[in-house]
Formats: C-alpha cells, sequence, structure tokens
C-alpha cells in the first residue's frame, strides 16, 4: 500500500511541537548554546580555549558545541557569554496574554 503522509508546518520550537512541558526553558537554553557556538566560530577559538575563557573543560566545551542541552542551566550559558565578553541583560515586562514567554533578544 501506498500511503501519503501528510506534513504541516508550524511556527512552533520542536520542543513545544512534541508538547514538552519545559518547552520555553529548552528553547531558551538551545538558543543561548547557539550564540555561544557563533561567538567562539566568530573569534576562532579552540574548544581548549574557549574552554580556559568560559571555565569549562574542553570535553564540556564539546557537549556545549553539539547541543547537549540537559549538560546545561541558563544560568551556567549566562555566564558563559559574559566570561566571553558579552553583556547580558535580563528585561521583564508585562506580557499582553495570560502567560508571557522566554526569549532572546539581540
Amino acid at each position: 500500500m501506498d500511503q501519503k503522509r501528510r506534513m504541516t508546518g508550524s511556527t512552533e520550537s520542536a520542543f513545544h511541537a512534541l508538547g514538552l512541558a519545559d518547552a520555553d526553558e529548552l528553547v531558551l537554553r538551545a538558543e543561548l548554546m547557539r550564540r555561544i557556538g557563533v561567538i567562539i566560530k566568530q573569534r576562532g577559538l579552540t574548544q581548549t580555549r574557549a574552554g580556559e575563557l568560559m571555565g569549562m573543560d574542553q570535553p564540556r566545551v564539546s557537549a556545549l558545541l553539539r547541543g547537549r542541552i540537559t549538560k546545561f542551566s541558563i544560568d551556567r550559558l549566562l555566564m558563559a557569554l559574559s566570561q566571553l565578553g558579552q553583556n547580558v541583560e535580563v528585561r521583564i515586562t508585562p506580557s499582553r496574554v495570560r502567560k508571557g514567554r522566554l526569549r532572546i533578544a539581540a
């Protein structure tokens, strides 16, 4: 039998699409990790040198760059950005809907 699969697009993250209870936090951590990776690449840092700057060993940097999301807290990722010379600001504003959202703005 030839079955056709129907695919639909979504503006949600994969975490939200999977219905994960902590999807907002996972999206935030993923974006922080992505940005750290971009900074490391732009600066041409080795994993060892990036680790020295962020206070991590090379295997931990490797885990970060490979997206091992469960190994890193938001706090640790924010600290790593700061240690890489980035200013990090947290801004809290009222939401127009019942539940607010977590996001990164550049």
